[in-house]
């Protein structure tokens, strides 16, 4: 079923003059970032230097990377390119991202990885973005019939307000169960540590799992708000949405998951843009600002999810002199480092690993609980989960063919996906979910299919209002 369309405010479907520019774009964009990527690695090599290790040794050749992997989508931005909101474009800003902005800040020593094993993590990023950008060009792959058909239904003003208090409630569901449904006890636990909170779960789950996954629905809750603001203004049920949607960040923000609140808000300022009939400098200004208070939040996040807001608040000043990201770098250096020279390949280990991330354990008690390899026992830490990067993991399977394999996998998504932004024109907000789960992908294959859930959870709301408009 198709709703009518709030055509206020609301661009017109792309014309055959932009289909025309979009597959030209399309035939020499990825051709581009494919040589831009492997002209950065062969610069990564030249400009190594001896002693990679210390802090800040690797800002010139991790800056000469990084420039080369997002060349593209920064060509697009500036000349106004029908591509320029490809998925492409932001998994190559999720390279840059997650394996080299800390590098790039020169944030903090390698000294735990090999200068060659520093090396080689190096030329494994520029070869995989390489892939990535090849995976691009060409056919794209067919997706799902239902999730295009997903993409292709009309949201209109009437149907994202219908959704927002539905997925509010159920996304809140699950913090409100775990305190009895008391509401003052609740909101009690914000600013305490993510370790001090009811609703916490352990490694393994049990039947409390199934009401665990609730707060996906809150995942789309920024972007109905969206949605909201561009056709409704700051009417007095858009005003409502932000609350709800900004009660639900912070109890997402709570649990400590960065990329969580990186996926949500994301993915919101993509069906902003989306929405927009066209970027003035003001509305540009706009979205700056908006990033970097997403970074600044997302920093936040980490200085007082293991001591809360108050002991924060007591302390006065942050443990860190720079946007810190992850230590992905250094772990993709130790992976390489170790395997195959102390460690075999995992194979399609990790790939299990990761896809049986949805069955309940409570139907299979015996579900991997790792993928055959265990980074913090081998280099020495306990008690730590340690991120590699969804190249660590590819190296980890299958070696340098895996790091190509991944790469190529990753760009055929993405690909793949722009199909989502051509069929969703007045419903963009399945397009932007399935970019913010390819660019929180790139931190790790399990992260690739948890943030997928966000997709089911706005599948399963939609299909309530529709089943119910029907009746």
């Amino acid at each position: 079923m198709r709703t009518n369309v709030d055509v206020t405010g609301v661009r017109s479907a792309p014309s055959y003059l932009d289909a025309v520019s979009e597959r030209a774009a399309k035939s020499t964009g990825p051709i581009t970032g494919f040589v831009a990527a492997l002209l950065g690695t062969i610069a990564v090599i030249v400009l190594f230097p001896e002693q990679p290790s210390p802090r800040g040794a690797l800002m010139v050749p991790a800056a000469m990377l990084a420039l080369a992997i997002i060349i593209v989508p920064f060509l697009r931005a500036v000349t106004g390119a029908a591509t320029k909101m490809n998925a492409e474009n932001f998994v190559a800003l999720g390279f840059v991202y997650w394996l080299l902005l800390d590098l790039v800040q020169g944030a903090y020593d390698l000294r735990d990885a090999s200068d060659e094993a520093l090396r080689l993590a190096m030329i494994a990023i520029g070869l995989s973005a390489a892939a990535m950008w090849l995976g691009v060009a060409g056919r794209t792959w067919r997706l799902p019939r239902g999730l295009m058909g997903l993409a292709a239904t009309s949201l209109d003003s009437k149907t994202a307000w219908k959704l927002v208090p539905i997925c509010f409630a159920l996304g809140m569901l699950n913090y409100a169960y775990a305190v009895n449904f008391d509401i003052p006890l609740m909101f009690s636990y914000l600013g305490q540590n993510r370790w001090e909170v009811p609703w916490g779960r352990g490694q393994l789950g049990g039947w409390s799992s199934f009401i665990d996954q609730l707060p996906y629905f809150g995942y789309v809750l920024p972007s109905l708000t969206a949605v909201l603001l561009v056709r409704r203004g700051f009417r007095f049920t858009t005003l409502l949405a932000i609350g709800m949607s900004v009660v639900m960040l912070l109890f997402l923000a709570q649990g400590g998951g960065r990329r969580i609140i990186g996926v949500t808000c994301g993915a919101a300022l993509i069906v902003w843009v989306q929405l927009q009939p066209r970027l003035n400098v003001r509305k540009v200004l706009t979205i700056v600002v908006a990033v970097i208070s997403l970074l600044w939040l997302m920093q936040f996040m980490l200085n007082v999810r293991t001591v809360g807001y108050a002991e924060f608040a007591f302390r006065g000043e942050s443990e860190y002199d720079y946007l810190h990201v992850d230590d992905n770098f250094l772990r993709l250096a130790q992976v390489i480092q170790i395997v195959p020279a102390e460690r075999d390949h995992v194979y399609g280990k990790q790939l299990i690993f990761a896809a049986v991330r949805p069955v309940p354990r409570v139907f299979w008690p015996n579900k991997p609980v790792d993928p055959g390899f265990d980074l913090p026992s081998e280099v020495g830490l306990r008690g730590v989960s340690l991120s590699t990067s969804i190249i660590g993991e590819w190296y980890l399977s299958f070696g340098w063919i895996g790091v190509l394999l991944g790469g190529w996998l990753h760009g055929r998504l993405a690909g793949s996906a722009n199909g989502l932004r051509l069929v969703g024109n007045h419903n963009p907000v399945v397009f932007a979910l399935a970019v913010m789960v390819l660019v929180a992908g790139m931190r790790s294959m399990q992260d690739l299919v948890i943030m997928s859930y966000a997709l089911v959870a706005w599948w399963a709301a939609n299909r309530l209002i529709v089943k119910n408009a029907r009746s």
